[in-house]
């Protein structure tokens, strides 16, 4: 039996009470590391991740029966929210108070008055939840009274963190590949992104920690990792002391991370392809230096990543690119200029979204102005009020200078002629040739392209006006 039960939550259940999922490959480090602290301290804990174990409705029921946890820890995104609300509600109908249910994660820790709005949790964490949400527990566990929205205290030394309790998850369930974190925090405040009401204090973990987890998981994930940090490269000296730590060790890794075309330089990526880099992703955005300087505000220029990206195929580092369609003022002209961008360009991977306004976002703010979306429909969503799920039913945003429609064909056309080029599917085959299940990935992804032009787990892909 266990004290507490974290659960990740899907996007939703469908009518059987199946959970649906965008995408599952990787385990919920938060959850992981909260499971971590909590055990650090003798409180026993159990796990669901839903969308990596397909569990229906009725199966957590039964998981619930069997391990009687006085507090279930909810975290979701505002994709997953609907997912989250329904285990909520269904747990509260069943136990009604006999079991406290808290919510956390990014949506909450954008939208704190949502906990007032639902009935179906006794509290709420924002923000990052190591400090808090253990106190709250131990709050719990001794019948003290916890409710509303507790404002999360960030660990600012995060080497006193221990890892993330992975003996928890069935590592099956996922990709081979490990992935855990260097860094916490982003300062650079997106118009488009929620990160910042979550922290956007800059921490680094100590080199040696870093490398010494990844050593304990080099069995396991045969030597290959993604750091799932916002910006890997963000304190420059850190990245150095990192990649001399892992050539320093008997071991050979095999990494990939996220980072800006500006927070990286020829010396740097020289040294991270010695220690190990193979791919690195960059946020670029846009192909219109002017509406990504003074909209997006990432003030480098088109050179500065043609010449990123090249050096990354010097140092046989892939250099994927994620772009956004349907930036606020954006123009048909400026979009234009973005795909033939990605076009002229050897990325080796690139994703495309669609301006999507999350609560916290500068772009929610825009879009709330505009009418596009509130909070009402928030709870609607949330609620299944809208309908089931998150593709198709939560809105986009796009400038009125263009139709969504043609904002839809657009990436439709972006994702077919990059992905289906002969160049491209040869170097894929190629890279495919040695893994099974790569080939079918890429080959499920191909006949997605070609019939629908997006991929199979894109989130836009029940956008039916549009297919």
């Amino acid at each position: 039996m266990s004290k507490v039960l974290l659960i990740n939550p899907p996007v939703f259940f469908d009518k059987e009470s199946t959970p649906v999922s965008l995408d599952s490959s990787f385990p919920p480090l938060g959850l992981l590391y909260l499971a971590a602290v909590l055990e650090k301290e003798k409180i026993s804990v159990s796990f669901i991740d839903v969308g990596a174990t397909k569990e229906t409705l009725k199966q957590i029921l039964k998981k619930i029966d069997k391990e009687k946890p006085i507090l279930i820890g909810i975290s979701a995104m505002t994709p997953t929210i609907q997912g989250a609300v329904t285990i909520a509600k269904t747990i509260k109908e069943k136990y009604k108070n006999k079991i406290k249910v808290c919510l956390g994660g990014p949506h909450v820790s954008a939208d704190s008055d949502f906990i007032k709005r639902m009935p179906y949790f006794d509290f709420g964490i924002k923000g990052e939840g190591e400090i808090t949400f253990l106190k709250a527990v131990k709050d719990v566990l001794n019948h003290k009274k916890v409710s509303g929205v507790i404002e999360g205290v960030p660990e600012h030394n995060l080497n006193k963190i221990p890892w993330p309790s992975r003996h928890l998850i069935n590592h099956n369930l996922y990709l081979t590949k490990a992935s855990l974190i260097a860094t916490r925090g982003c300062p650079f405040n997106c118009y488009y992104c929620s990160r910042p009401a979550v922290s956007n204090i800059v921490r680094c973990r100590d080199p040696k920690d870093i490398v010494a987890e990844m050593e304990a998981l080099h069995a396991n994930c045969k030597g290959e990792y993604l750091f799932q940090d916002d910006s890997l490269t963000i304190n420059r000296d850190h990245t150095v002391e990192l990649c001399k730590e892992m050539l320093a060790s008997q071991k050979k890794f095999h990494w990939a991370g996220y980072t800006r075309v500006d927070l990286v330089d020829e010396q740097l990526l020289a040294l991270m392809a010695k220690a190990g880099c193979f791919s690195l992703t960059f946020g670029i955005e846009s192909g219109d230096e002017k509406l990504r300087n003074e909209i997006v505000k990432k003030h480098f220029t088109n050179k500065q990543i043609i010449k990123i990206v090249n050096l990354c195929n010097k140092f046989h580092i892939d250099a994927d690119g994620f772009f956004i369609f349907g930036h606020p003022t954006e123009t048909k002209k400026q979009l234009q200029k973005t795909i033939d961008f990605i076009l002229n360009n050897n990325f080796n991977i690139v994703g495309v979204s669609i301006a999507t306004p999350f609560p916290g976002s500068k772009l929610w703010d825009y879009a709330v102005e505009d009418k596009v979306i509130d909070f009402k429909f928030i709870d609607q969503y949330a609620t299944g009020q809208k309908g089931e799920g998150y593709a198709g039913i939560y809105p986009v945003y796009h400038s009125s200078k263009i139709e969504i429609e043609w904002i839809y064909e657009k990436r439709r056309y972006i994702m077919r002629h990059f992905y289906l080029r002969p160049t491209y599917i040869l170097k894929r085959l190629i890279k495919d040739f040695t893994s099974i299940s790569n080939l079918k990935r890429d080959y499920t992804e191909a006949i997605n392209l070609l019939l629908k032009g997006s991929s199979a787990r894109s989130p836009y892909k029940k956008e039916k006006k549009y297919l």
